[in-house]
């Protein structure tokens, strides 16, 4: 990925986005028919914004004026955004994608609804203004990775569990087996906890992988718990030594975090909020 500037970014698979801030998705009406609204989509934009402490109800508001301002001029564009529980304050914004084609529908309706309302580049690139750093990457979903991730539903997530793990370059074997492994743990202990894992294309090492745990609430951290503590009665403890090996040998390094989903953050469209509106339509405008 090169950057040039802090609010234009050029991405390496050839595609120019204007905004460093969130790179929109625009919803392609041929594909959306086949997936649910909230169903965790192929393709991810994963933007990491660190926020000045002090900032974050100037931040908000200034990002609810902007869904609002491309609500009333009907621009196709969403976001869906998270503040951090855990580590330093910052905002978490997801942008779903289905195809690299929507990816390229969302770039054509970016630049041609800025360019028609130059006031939407001035609004998005105060909000640079109250953050420290951005980071942008995007993520294709393994399917083979993940635990019933076909029933994630992101409009019913209230708390985010995001793990980010950078694999040692040639240990992608062992990552995999050890993630395949962990979800055949989980089904044989009947696990309720659910996860989806991405790996990035662009942005970061192509080793790196993100997995999402969607939770409604926090109470769900205690079902994972309880079967990460049972996997060594339930699998044997040369079981779980071997994945404790794998992680020493081939991750680089792990981070978890625990963002709380903000509605007031995010910028979604009616089929999705229709998915909780008592939850989304206090914010949505």
């Amino acid at each position: 990925m090169n950057v040039a500037g802090r609010n234009r970014t050029l991405f390496t698979v050839g595609i120019a986005f204007a905004l460093a801030l969130f790179v929109p998705s625009v919803r392609a009406q041929s594909n959306q028919a086949a997936r649910l609204p909230g169903e965790p989509p192929k393709i991810l934009n994963i933007v990491r914004e660190q926020i000045i402490p002090g900032k974050t109800a100037a931040y908000t508001n200034l990002l609810e004026r902007i869904g609002a301002e491309y609500t009333r001029r009907r621009i196709p564009v969403y976001w869906y955004g998270a503040q951090s529980f855990t580590g330093p304050l910052e905002g978490l914004y997801l942008n779903f994608f289905e195809s690299f084609a929507e990816m390229n529908a969302a770039n054509g309706a970016l630049n041609k609804a800025v360019a028609a309302n130059p006031a939407l580049a001035q609004m998005q690139e105060q909000l640079l203004m109250y953050t420290t750093s951005v980071s942008n990457v995007f993520a294709v979903r393994r399917d083979d990775l993940g635990y019933r991730w076909d029933a994630i539903d992101f409009s019913k997530a209230r708390v985010l569990r995001v793990a980010t793990i950078e694999v040692r370059q040639g240990h992608e074997a062992e990552f995999a087996k050890a993630i395949r492994g962990l979800r055949a743990a989980y089904a044989r202990l009947n696990a309720t906890a659910y996860w989806v894992t991405y790996q990035v294309t662009a942005g970061a090492p192509s080793s790196t992988f993100v997995i999402f745990l969607p939770m409604r609430s926090l109470d769900e951290m205690d079902d994972y718990i309880n079967r990460l503590a049972a996997l060594p009665e339930a699998e044997g403890p040369s079981v779980v030594e071997e994945l404790q090996q794998i992680a020493r040998d081939a991750y680089r390094s792990w981070d978890s975090e625990l963002f709380s989903v903000s509605p007031s953050q995010s910028h979604m469209p009616a089929d999705f909020v229709a998915g909780d509106p008592a939850f989304w339509r206090k914010a949505q405008p």
